[in-house]
């Protein structure tokens, strides 16, 4: 068995949790999540069975997009509702103070992970570091939001936006530095990933659904890999090279193409990620990573 399945992770199971539910399930040992949603957090979480755990990576690296629900005037040491409260103040804003905040959290901007993380900072994650009381460096990194929408509003201090964001975007940051550009503080009490790369929250299944669903039928919720790559372009190439290029072979194009990782198809058949290479001022395709099961891996 291999391909994707698309999960509503309900609130209070880890990530690993529910890898191990499916395991225990299909029998199988190659599962893996793509991409942590905390025990507090619900919404889309894509598991990768057997062979699709090579596609993890690309699922990883996709766009994703939350409805978050934050309270002003709170402060965790998480930066969520389930950290230990730090400050709490009677705070009131206006929905014209919120909705021009929030402009100014769109587009490329640097943002520093929570200390509550699992980002790895010599050869430890800032989880445990802050768990051992050890105050460490958290370095910025590079994000970019893309939309930032006010969804509710209650009128004095607590709201709900969607936001569409990259790679490597803690909410749980985002919630804090919106409380610091409204002169407090701010805290994420709800949090639901409601789409990840091409995967929505409509794709999803119910855990407990998996659960007592039966084997013959859990094949008819498994997406296939490419499904994962709708972000990359495609390339077909003829029958009668289909074991050529599995075998790690060059095959020539006949035009040229930009210097990117392709969808590589023959005929209907998905066969992996090829890669573009320039030898002598012609074009070739090589595959990258062979998803076919067959000849070279």
């Amino acid at each position: 068995m291999k391909g994707l399945l698309i999960f509503d992770k309900p609130k209070g199971i880890t990530s690993h949790d529910l890898v191990y539910i499916v395991r225990k399930k299909l029998g199988i040992k190659k599962v893996g999540h793509t991409g942590t949603l905390d025990p507090m957090a619900t919404g889309v979480l894509v598991i990768c069975v057997g062979q699709a755990t090579k596609v993890s990576e690309y699922i990883l690296s996709s766009d994703k997009e939350y409805i978050a629900k934050i309270k002003l005037g709170l402060l965790t040491d998480s930066f969520d509702i389930c950290g230990k409260i730090l400050k709490e103040e009677d705070i009131t804003v206006t929905e014209e103070e919120l909705l021009n905040t929030l402009k100014n959290f769109t587009g490329k901007l640097s943002q520093v992970p929570p200390k509550y993380s699992a980002i790895k900072v010599k050869g430890k994650k800032l989880y445990e570091y802050a768990r051992e009381g050890v105050d460490i460096e958290i370095k910025s990194r590079n994000i970019e939001i893309f939309n930032n929408e006010l969804v509710s509003f209650n009128g004095k201090d607590e709201f709900s936006i969607r936001v569409n964001v990259s790679k490597g975007t803690y909410i749980r940051s985002l919630a804090n530095d919106i409380g610091k550009s409204l002169g407090t503080s701010a805290t994420l009490t709800e949090l639901r990933r409601t789409k990840t790369g091409s995967f929505k929250i409509e794709d999803s299944i119910n855990v407990k659904e998996f659960q007592n669903m039966g084997i013959d039928k859990i094949g008819l919720f498994l997406y296939p890999m490419d499904k994962a790559l709708t972000n990359l372009d495609k390339i077909n190439i003829n029958k009668g090279y289909r074991d050529f290029i599995l075998n790690g072979r060059f095959y020539k194009l006949k035009k040229d193409y930009p210097f990117d990782n392709y969808r590589v198809y023959c005929g209907k058949e998905f066969l992996g990620i090829g890669e573009i290479r320039k030898i002598d001022d012609e074009y070739y395709l090589k595959m990258k990573k062979n998803l076919t099961g067959g000849l070279w891996k």
